[in-house]
């Protein structure tokens, strides 16, 4: 079960979407840490946005932050890789892969993200920044097998 803590807090009375948000920071706290801290990266401009995804990670240990492979820049926004084999990688395809959670987040966090080839995030001010095309889509996957 991707969210198992939303069940209890849907049952406890909360709202279907405050018991998701709560879930998705305490069932998935790695991919919610580097999802948040991507998110600042982008908002603060850092120069470094993989490095600053990474630090926040420390706390999780060596391999978590390896577990953040690449980063590329995409008009206002960052691309960040995640082996999909990791921990991590898997937390972050459990935030971004539903079509409830993305949005979550997107509202939650007032960022646009896209997620391609299960293991991109792509975070940006700029909605048209997170949408990719075709092409955008065979590139990226010669970076990575999933």
């Amino acid at each position: 079960m991707s969210f198992p803590s939303a069940v209890e807090k849907l049952e406890a009375g909360w709202t279907a979407e405050d018991a998701l948000w709560h879930a998705m920071q305490h069932d998935t706290e790695m991919g919610f840490v580097a999802i948040s801290a991507l998110v600042k990266a982008v908002r603060d401009e850092y120069n470094d946005p993989i490095g600053f995804v990474q630090g926040h990670l420390v706390r999780f240990g060596t391999n978590v932050v390896s577990a953040v492979l690449r980063s590329e820049q995409r008009g206002l926004g960052v691309c960040i890789d995640f082996d999909p084999l990791s921990k991590l990688g898997m937390q972050v395809a459990r935030l971004m892969g539903t079509d409830a959670a993305r949005p979550l987040m997107t509202e939650r966090l007032g960022m646009s993200f896209g997620f391609a080839n299960c293991c991109k995030v792509i975070a940006s001010t700029d909605e048209g920044d997170v949408r990719f095309t075709p092409l955008d889509q065979i590139k990226w996957q010669a970076n990575i097998d999933c």
